[in-house]
């Protein structure tokens, strides 16, 4: 079996686990944590928490796609995912990128961490090239990150009817995605 196990210089990103469903319950009543689409919406009770860690385990362990717990210190502070998502009125999939994070979690440089290891992960093991981000307009703090992660705004759309800005980026067949790679160069004048 293939090690599902991302890790950064501050994190990893694993497979969730049963024993996480308690943590997911609790990270569920974080206003900070929930989202305005998605399994997110609305907190979870310990029921929910479980089959949805055991449904996105699954995912992970047989796809190599889904929700990763986000782990700092040996606490999970998050999810991050990668994931096919199908904006409404699209044909075509986008394999999308996204992350949520206690509120405690936030400020420190470990969603755009979770994002590039997803990334790096998503390059290595599926070859995609293309990565996409589905933002609500004022979410200043998620377009900080995409713009950290190399990301660019793309055009508008909507998620289960909510409208989002759509940021992409695109990587080269061979190239390592880093922060580094796409950092804005100084012009010379």
């Amino acid at each position: 079996m293939k090690d599902l196990w991302i890790r950064t210089d501050r994190l990893v990103l694993r497979p969730w686990e049963d024993s996480d469903a308690n943590r997911l319950v609790l990270m569920t009543q974080d206003q900070q944590f929930q989202s305005r689409w998605g399994v997110f919406r609305e907190p979870m009770d310990a029921a929910r928490a479980l089959d949805w860690v055991r449904t996105v385990r699954q995912s992970v362990e047989s796809e190599q796609l889904g929700s990763w717990a986000v782990v700092e210190n040996g606490h999970v502070v998050g999810c991050a995912s990668l994931l096919p998502r199908w904006p409404d009125l699209e044909e075509e999939p986008m394999m999308a990128v996204e992350y949520r994070l206690l509120h405690s979690a936030q400020g420190k440089g470990l969603a755009t961490e979770a994002i590039l290891g997803l990334v790096n992960f998503g390059q290595n093991q599926h070859g995609i090239e293309d990565f996409y981000a589905f933002i609500t307009p004022e979410n200043t703090q998620a377009k900080n990150v995409a713009f950290k992660v190399g990301m660019k705004f793309w055009r508008m759309g909507r998620i289960e009817g909510v409208v989002v800005e759509i940021y992409r980026t695109h990587t080269h067949p061979g190239q390592p995605f880093t922060r580094r790679n796409f950092e804005p160069r100084e012009e010379v004048a």
